[in-house]
């Protein structure tokens, strides 16, 4: 049975504010495997809220409560930036050409986890994550 790793992006298609249509959760209720997420990944939600201005206090209610609810449906599968996910990170990094270099680094951080637990990684950025990753890759 095959494993996946989300990369921060989908979860986006989420969110309660999300005017888009969520093939993620499509995904979600198609397929029994087991998916995951990583600590970077809360990291880059968080700081995407911190984002929202003050005068938008039931927006930034609205996503504080559904982070939550994320933290709380994937407590037991949440993957820690733990030593051997930043080494394996710094090896990929290199490798990493696409987009700005905060978001290579997370998808460094992404792509090391992903393979140090054995992972696929669902994402709509192909572009990004292409054969070099040596990880099957979907896009939901």
């Amino acid at each position: 049975m095959e494993t996946w790793l989300i990369d921060t992006p989908l979860f986006t298609t989420l969110s309660p504010l999300s005017s888009q249509r969520s093939g993620l959760r499509q995904w979600l209720d198609t397929h029994r495997e087991p998916v995951f997420l990583s600590t970077a990944s809360l990291v880059e939600i968080e700081a995407a809220i911190e984002r929202v201005p003050a005068s938008q206090q039931a927006r930034i209610s609205a996503l504080r409560h559904w982070l939550d609810g994320l933290i709380s449906t994937f407590s037991d599968r949440i993957h820690p930036v733990d030593a051997a996910v930043a080494v394996r990170a710094g090896r990929l990094l290199p490798h990493c050409h696409t987009g700005l270099a905060r978001h290579r680094f997370h998808d460094a951080v992404l792509l090391g986890t992903a393979q140090l637990y054995g992972h696929g990684l669902l994402t709509r950025r192909d572009a990004v994550f292409g054969a070099w990753t040596n990880i099957p890759v979907a896009s939901p």
